[in-house]
């Protein structure tokens, strides 16, 4: 018999009472131990467990990958799945230990009755004994071939587990205040079990948060967790019929947006909305997402247009490696092209905000490289010269905020720096300048005026809540970034001006030192290029250079 749910060099319990090939059975199928478990359902009824289309892909995900991470909507009844697969894992391969991890201690026992109440029901000849001497606890069993399981309450702390584990589930992680703890703590003890297999799910939870983080980089393909994203719309329990429904014109763009979205979703949609969220269409997402990217809620206030973002980050590349240009490049240099380099760099010590930069092509508009780590101003500033002197020179506009990089850029005698004044080298960051250079952001994303293709700096877009601390703490201490963000208002502002070289600025700014190029030798050229278009309120061709 071909045992598809069998991991590699996992070895199947042999004892008396049962059955080999029932036993077998059991792992022919990825859902076949699941479709044999009973549970109460929710009109207090018992039965099999008859997987949903949703739980179905979890099930999937669970065998084919060790690590997943599981963007969920409201009464999924994922946790369901995964203790299934946790008990058949921990009762029938030989010295399997399973851990499953709640925030509160009443989660954790309606869980493991969960897990008890399968258990007691299983056949005969295909329910493994418990170890001798040992009943089943109210939150542990114990087999009597040495696997077990038990499940943990947090209670807001870091659970500790103090030994390694096979098989590891935490339910609703978004909501957990340990969040970084138990990334640092618990995921490297179970990495070093080769067949260990974990399930992290929880609704989206907190923008800023580890968690959120954590389903990020999964997104972006640079961690070990899969991620597996539910779409509420599918399940039959998120559908009303109803005969008598008719959307509403936002409604039925809402249903455009969404492949396989049918009325009785809407009419399900609009129910919760008017009942449990009232009217806080957000809300809404936070518990039925409906994008990867949907529903984290938290103190940020994002300005960027998330219905422009969405469909970016749905074609978005994953951030490319460091390269040896200095940068992670998308575009190579391109000989006859002119670029820009908008920088936000930090200052010194080892904690605080990143440095980051964006390659632009001025022409196109189109992100073509970037890079975005903690480094001292004087090694930034020595990348920065590099990365322009690959880039054909380009425009270097720097925030001057942190100053140690600019003067350091100054005594290096770096060419084509923008200065905000003839008295301020690098790009100044008032209140009013961001401000006005943020809904330049968001006009240039609608019009499609700008090309950003990087998940990084997208995600950062999503959340970006124009703060000029650049990094905003989650609830649970984590700092959430927004330098390269930055870096795309800062873009904003100077490409609006108008595409520019050095061979387009009045001769007057030759009278200073080579390099300064100023914010107001961008407006002056873009009103003498608008003046001599014919048409005061006309801007000049985008091919004017």
């Amino acid at each position: 018999m071909d045992l598809k749910a069998l991991p590699n060099g996992a070895k199947l319990t042999q004892q008396p009472n049962l059955n080999p090939s029932k036993v077998q059975a059991m792992f022919a199928t990825y859902d076949a131990f699941v479709s044999m478990c009973q549970i109460v359902r929710e009109d207090e009824s018992s039965g099999f467990l008859t997987p949903t289309s949703t739980q179905q892909q979890l099930i999937t995900a669970y065998h084919e990958n060790r690590w997943n991470i599981v963007n969920k909507f409201r009464q999924a009844k994922i946790t369901t799945i995964s203790v299934m697969l946790l008990l058949r894992d921990c009762m029938y391969l030989e010295g399997v230990k399973g851990l499953l991890i709640a925030e509160r201690q009443d989660t954790a026992e309606d869980i493991f009755e969960r897990i008890l109440y399968a258990y007691q029901r299983l056949p005969d000849d295909v329910r493994v004994p418990l170890a001798k001497g040992r009943k089943a606890g109210t939150t542990q069993m114990h087999f009597c071939h040495g696997g077990a399981i038990k499940v943990l309450t947090a209670g807001g702390r870091s659970p500790a587990i103090g030994r390694s584990i096979d098989r590891l589930v935490i339910t609703e992680f978004g909501e957990a205040q340990w969040q970084q703890k138990a990334a640092i703590n618990i995921f490297p003890t179970v990495n070093k079990r080769p067949n260990a297999r974990v399930i992290l799910e929880s609704t989206p939870g907190r923008a800023g948060s580890h968690h959120e983080r954590m389903w990020q980089m999964a997104l972006e393909g640079k961690s070990r967790f899969n991620p597996v994203f539910l779409k509420w719309w599918k399940d039959d329990s998120c559908r009303i019929p109803d005969s008598s429904f008719t959307p509403e014109e936002e409604e039925r763009t809402y249903l455009e947006q969404h492949e396989g979205m049918s009325l009785e979703s809407l009419a399900f949609r609009r129910s919760a909305l008017n009942t449990e969220f009232v009217g806080d269409t957000r809300l809404f997402s936070a518990k039925y997402p409906s994008d990867p990217y949907d529903g984290w809620l938290g103190s940020l206030a994002p300005v960027m247009p998330t219905d422009v973002l969405k469909p970016l980050l749905a074609k978005a590349m994953a951030d490319p490696p460091e390269g040896p240009l200095g940068c992670c490049v998308i575009d190579m240099p391109q000989n006859k092209s002119s670029y820009l380099i908008t920088a936000d760099p930090a200052g010194y010590g080892r904690s605080g905000d990143k440095s980051a930069l964006t390659v632009w092509d001025a022409v196109s508009r189109k992100e073509v490289a970037f890079w975005e780590d903690r480094e001292d101003p004087g090694r930034f500033a020595g990348r920065l010269m590099r990365v322009q002197g690959h880039y054909n020179g380009a425009l270097l506009a720097v925030e001057s905020n942190a100053m140690a990089c600019i003067a350091i850029l100054k005594d290096k005698k770096c060419q084509s720096l923008l200065w905000t004044n003839r008295n301020h080298p690098g790009w100044y960051a008032t209140s009013k300048r961001i401000q006005e250079a943020e809904a330049m952001l968001v006009q240039l994303l609608r019009e499609g005026e700008i090309d950003i293709i990087s998940r990084g700096m997208l995600h950062q877009l999503v959340n970006y809540d124009g703060s000029n601390k650049k990094r905003v703490k989650g609830h649970d201490g984590t700092t959430h970034h927004f330098d390269r963000a930055r870096t795309a208002v800062m873009a904003a502002d100077i490409l609006s001006r108008r595409h520019f070289t050095r061979a387009n600025i009045e001769p007057e700014t030759n009278l200073r030192p080579a390099g300064q190029l100023t914010i107001g030798d961008l407006d002056r050229h873009k009103r003498k290029s608008t003046k001599e278009a014919g048409n005061l309120f006309k801007p000049p061709p985008r091919n004017w250079m």
